[in-house]
């Protein structure tokens, strides 16, 4: 379970800049995290709140805004959300795309105590 390595990194970096800023405690934590990222936000979630104990973060929220997959066909140049990697463009039934987003795995805002 990649999810439980992930939180770890995300209340380390969390930690590491809450402790730059003299805070007491993190209160909440923002991710943005990708459709297609191949994280499971379920499994993320369980992890956070085991990974948290024992840190300035313990009693914080993890708030995850999962960001919707974009594509753009490159023959038609017709852009459309997908589910996966491999996508038919609607407009023209091309497999050419690039997707513009739905990958990230981002710390988008950490929140403190003073």
């Amino acid at each position: 379970m990649h999810e439980m390595s992930i939180a770890m990194n995300i209340i380390n970096i969390a930690c590491k800049e809450a402790e730059k800023d003299g805070a007491s405690s993190i209160s909440k934590i923002e991710l943005d995290v990708g459709k297609l990222s191949g994280v499971m936000i379920d499994s993320l979630n369980f992890c956070y709140d085991a990974v948290c104990k024992g840190t300035m973060a313990e009693n914080s929220t993890l708030s995850i805004n999962e960001i919707p997959a974009l594509a753009r066909c490159k023959n038609c140049q017709h852009s459309f959300e997908i589910d996966a990697f491999m996508a038919l463009c609607p407009m023209c039934e091309s497999y050419e795309i690039d997707i513009l987003q739905g990958r990230e795995l981002k710390l988008k805002a950490v929140s403190v105590n003073e």
